[in-house]
């Protein structure tokens, strides 16, 4: 305990009460001085540093190679005449959720209002293709014709911010010798046919894809209706047991600009 004794003023020595006056004087004076505010400290920002070029060469070299579908049974799932703002998100839903990548061709005249979906399929990895401006048989049209649904529908893809499409597939699979030498992409058809178009019952979808499903195959469906949504899970549930599921890029490993008609591996 701090005890405190009492003074009489009389008794103090006059040196004294000069003494705690002064200090009393300085005691105050801190007391009312205005505090110092330092600054706070800013966090040391680290050096970012640029990639010498041996470490690129170094991540470069532990990359997977590429998929050899010529060695390994790989299947394409392709998707035409969208996009469609109902089923196609349902189908990219699908595919992210197993970890596939198709193929889209894409109707140039469905893109306006939907570049949004053309941008979350590149973004996602999946392929884009050409599937003509209007859905019209081509070898019932004129040269300039083909060559006008073709450059309309690139024009539209790209002007979405995607890369241009290097293949087209030909509505109807028609394709003659006018419509190649006037479509300046690799013309893309196809082996497995589960006409998913023509059928309202997922399940017929599902038995039909199987049933035709070999290493190799280009499997045509659509993402525009709703029973080829509701078929596809079990679709890449099954496939997934014994294929590698990719690109038709992939499949028939195409550079681009390669000509000629393909079916399938």
């Amino acid at each position: 305990m701090w005890r405190f004794r009492k003074f009489s003023l009389g008794l103090v020595r006059p040196q004294t009460v000069t003494a705690l006056l002064a200090a009393l004087l300085v005691i105050g004076g801190f007391l009312l001085s205005p505090k110092i505010i330092r600054p706070a400290q800013v966090a040391s920002v680290p050096i970012i540093r640029p990639i010498s070029p041996h470490m690129v060469k170094a991540a470069a070299i532990e990359l997977p190679a590429p998929l050899d579908c010529g060695k390994v049974p790989c299947i394409a799932l392709t998707f035409d005449d969208g996009p469609s703002p109902e089923i196609t998100p349902q189908v990219l839903d699908i595919l992210d959720r197993h970890h596939v990548k198709a193929t889209f061709f894409l109707i140039g005249s469905r893109v306006p209002g939907n570049e949004a979906l053309l941008r979350r399929m590149h973004a996602d990895g999946q392929e884009i293709g050409n599937h003509s401006w209007s859905h019209r048989d081509m070898t019932t049209l004129s040269p300039d014709e083909v060559e006008q649904e073709v450059s309309q529908t690139q024009q539209v893809i790209a002007a979405a911010g995607v890369p241009v499409p290097r293949l087209f597939r030909p509505p109807y699979g028609a394709v003659d010798e006018m419509v190649r030498s006037h479509v300046p992409l690799t013309v893309l058809a196809w082996n497995v046919d589960p006409e998913d178009w023509n059928t309202k019952k997922p399940q017929k979808i599902i038995d039909e894809v199987l049933s035709h499903a070999k290493p190799g195959a280009i499997v045509d469906m659509h993402d525009i209706r709703q029973p080829s949504a509701d078929a596809l899970d079990p679709i890449l549930t099954s496939l997934e047991q014994s294929y590698r599921i990719v690109t038709v890029s992939q499949l028939l490993d195409i550079p681009s600009g390669q000509p000629g008609v393909f079916y399938g591996r």
